[in-house]
């Protein structure tokens, strides 16, 4: 089932946040029906390896997906720093000595050179970055400036967004992203998805699209998600929650 590809000279935001989450929390069996991820719960000393979560602001266009992740790696007991952007020079130094080796950046559109040049230095200086994309529901610019700057600095080449399936239609035709690695398991996906055209490197596949990679640079590597995971985490999903899990461990 190949969707509908969004042309880059178009407009893609056609889909509402709010009706994808709306559509999301009727699919998910597990979703929790109520209560929300407020703030940090220090886990014990011993839950696992230390991980940032960055807020990339205004260039974080699922705020949804960064809540998920925030609230995933809290109920998962994973010691983590919340970042804001304007820090991310302190994280490059920190990878000097594996302080913070798990970079995580939820729902993102990379506009900046300079962050995504930072990104770069935490790869080439050991750090694994996980980078959930959110430029399927950005504007054009968005995703050229996107598509860009991944392959200028990470080698990362990507298709236009595809659009999976109509928000009318059943819940029983949503597709399903297969994932090889950390994990062999499959994640539903409810809306729109970023493919990239590197299947040798490619780690998770959606009708025979490639839309996740993962990319060694330096003494670290670089992981890049087309499909947000983040949203499902907020809703509890155990197969987003396993998935998660395994990135941080594997690294």
């Amino acid at each position: 089932m190949r969707g509908k590809t969004l042309m880059p000279g178009k407009a893609l935001v056609t889909v509402s946040r709010r009706r994808f989450l709306e559509v999301a929390a009727c699919a998910v069996p597990g979703a929790l029906a109520s209560g929300h991820w407020t703030g940090y719960r220090p886990p014990a000393p011993a839950a696992g390896p230390a991980c940032a979560l960055v807020d990339l602001g205004t260039d974080c266009v699922l705020p949804e997906s960064r809540s998920g992740f925030a609230r995933a790696l809290a109920m998962a007991n994973v010691p983590f720093l919340p970042s804001p952007v304007e820090r991310i020079a302190e994280l490059v130094l920190s990878a000097d000595s594996s302080r913070h080796n798990v970079i995580l950046i939820p729902g993102g559109v990379l506009r900046s050179p300079d962050v995504a040049g930072a990104l770069r230095r935490l790869t080439d200086r050991g750090a694994t970055v996980v980078y959930e994309s959110g430029a399927a529901y950005t504007d054009a610019g968005g995703f050229a400036s996107e598509r860009n700057l991944l392959q200028r600095y990470f080698g990362i080449r990507l298709e236009a967004p595809v659009e999976l399936w109509n928000l009318e239609a059943s819940l029983e035709s949503f597709p399903y992203v297969h994932y090889d690695w950390p994990e062999r398991l499959a994640v539903r996906d409810f809306s729109r998805v970023l493919p990239v055209l590197s299947p040798q490197r490619a780690f998770a596949t959606l009708d025979r699209m490639a839309v996740a990679e993962r990319v060694r640079l330096g003494a670290g590597e670089f992981i890049f998600l087309g499909s947000p995971l983040g949203s499902h985490l907020g809703l509890g999903d155990r197969e987003a929650l396993a998935l998660m899990k395994a990135f941080v461990s594997a690294s």
